[in-house]
């Protein structure tokens, strides 16, 4: 049997979600789901993951010999050259974790493991709404600021490995995490009208037409712009790409998001960049994922 799949994991801080990935870079047949938060140690975790992957691959109808690769989209900081988990936040169980070279003893393919932000942009570049495009950002909105960036189709990385961590860059007194996320849509609100409520409640209310809340997403969009433009300018993309949970949101944001990045920009990147919503929602990391085996890590 040809081994034409390759198994994309988008790793989490509560669940991981498992893929077989074909060479179009689309996902084929059923996906599988498994918890990380109540994991006791690295050890019980990486056994749920491994086991997961074996039985996405079962479930489907297939053997392991099917299979050529292992992706891992992975909270970070961490390094994709060695495949180690660093002191992430997100997922304490991993933290100094040899995931690529535990994984590959385990399971005798090659592991391949990155950001899950630069997944996600690579998912949506390879099988996505930027398909074949040479030069893309994306950025990842919800509970914090996922960024990546795609240079001649592939991910910079930088010397470290740490190329796009951008969420802690000092904005308004602040960070950029502190604007561009869920509890930054809260400040955003609370600024403007003196409300103390969660993102959610702000997203519910835009939702059924409340001109305060729909206020508070065009401003948030605003400040997202201003985060972006410094990469715009150096970068000069073919385009832009917002998904997370706060892209359910778009309708609300994208036109100010819009406005704002594309009145600091020269010609013929003002008329021609394009900024989109992604297209594979939840699947991009995992189909990423499954893509690290295709790209290199020089840049």
């Amino acid at each position: 049997m040809d081994s034409k799949y390759t198994i994309g994991i988008d790793l989490g801080g509560t669940k991981f979600h498992v893929a077989l990935v074909d060479s179009a870079y689309r996902i084929y047949g059923e996906t599988f789901r498994g918890p990380t938060h109540d994991a006791k140690d690295a050890g019980e975790l990486l056994k749920r993951m491994t086991d997961a992957v074996r039985k996405t691959v079962e479930i489907n109808g297939l053997d392991m010999m099917a299979v050529r690769a292992v992706g891992v989209g992975s909270p970070g900081p961490l390094d994709p050259f060695k495949g180690r988990i660093l002191e992430t936040l997100n997922l304490k169980v991993f933290q100094n974790f040899e995931l690529k070279k535990e994984m590959e003893a385990a399971l005798s393919l090659p592991v391949f493991v990155d950001n899950d932000a630069n997944c996600f942009g690579l998912g949506e570049q390879k099988g996505g709404v930027a398909r074949g495009l040479k030069h893309v950002i994306a950025v990842t909105l919800g509970t914090g600021y996922g960024f990546s960036i795609i240079l001649n189709g592939q991910v910079l990385h930088g010397a470290n490995g740490l190329a796009t961590e951008i969420a802690l860059t000092p904005y308004r007194g602040k960070g950029y995490e502190d604007y561009i996320s869920g509890r930054g849509l809260a400040m955003v609100h609370h600024e403007l009208h003196g409300e103390l409520l969660e993102g959610p409640e702000i997203s519910k209310r835009a939702f059924e037409g409340d001109g305060l809340a729909r206020e508070s997403f065009s401003v948030w969009g605003e400040h997202l712009g201003n985060t972006l433009i410094p990469y715009f300018t150096a970068l000069d993309p073919d385009m832009l790409v917002v998904g997370g949970s706060i892209a359910a949101n778009w309708d609300f944001f994208h036109e100010s998001l819009d406005r704002q990045v594309r009145g600091l920009l020269f010609e013929p990147a003002r008329s021609r960049v394009q900024i989109r919503k992604s297209e594979l929602g939840e699947k991009a990391t995992m189909i990423g994922a499954a893509a690290l085996a295709d790209t290199d890590l020089v840049i």
